[in-house]
């Protein structure tokens, strides 16, 4: 039985499955692919989670207390509800519902203005380079190392 935000780990052996949300509704959510064993996490984020650490400073308009980071992996986000702008690097993007976004590693992103309240899920793949977890800045952990080859 898994609650809201929690994941699973899968191996092939495990399937098939099913899901029963009993009474309510659920979505269950499948990221698929080959990992390393030391994989950074993933869980599920929210636009308006009260964030303290202030992140890389930026040169765009924000209006979230969503921090500006990298990572030492690859990541990716899936929008489940809501509305915003998302940038990954130098490039921008409006997101809605059903959205991914591959994130390289090493490639600074940010969700720096909501339309309406944003719901996500995230997945980093394996750790690389020095493999440090969680989200990472500048100004605190050194330059990043970016895959330039990665989007």
């Amino acid at each position: 039985m898994l609650t809201e935000g929690q994941f699973w780990d899968m191996d092939e052996a495990d399937g098939p499955f099913t899901a029963d949300a009993c009474d309510r509704s659920a979505q269950v959510l499948i990221f698929f692919g080959r990992w390393g064993a030391e994989i950074g996490g993933c869980g599920v984020f929210f636009s308006n989670y009260p964030r303290t650490a202030k992140g890389d400073p930026v040169s765009y308009p924000k209006s979230t207390n969503f921090d500006a980071h990298y990572h030492d992996n690859d990541e990716y986000w899936v929008i489940i509800k809501g509305s915003g702008t998302v940038v990954v690097g130098s490039r921008t993007y409006e997101v809605e519902p059903g959205d991914c976004i591959p994130i390289g590693m090493g490639h600074h992103h940010d969700l720096p203005q909501v339309r309406s309240d944003i719901t996500g899920a995230y997945f980093e793949t394996t750790l690389e380079g020095k493999k440090r977890f969680g989200h990472l800045w500048e100004h605190t952990h050194g330059p990043a190392d970016v895959r330039s080859d990665r989007v």
